[in-house]
């Protein structure tokens, strides 16, 4: 999700096919696990809602 990586975190791969959950990890922030979008690739409202909160309590806004 670019987004994140606007705030310097990083996508990382799990497991050998890597399921439905991707995890985005951040140097100094704590892991930040979604789903990934399907069918389409629209992320759900309720992760977007969800990502200003986890950003301000980690000082990333």
């Amino acid at each position: 999700m670019r987004l994140l990586e606007g705030f310097g975190y990083r996508e990382v791969a799990t497991g050998r096919t890597g399921g439905s959950r991707r995890r985005f990890v951040h140097a100094a922030a704590p892991t930040i696990a979604l789903h990934k979008p399907h069918p389409d690739n629209v992320v759900k409202t309720y992760a977007i809602d969800e990502l200003p909160r986890v950003l301000t309590e980690d000082g990333l806004l």
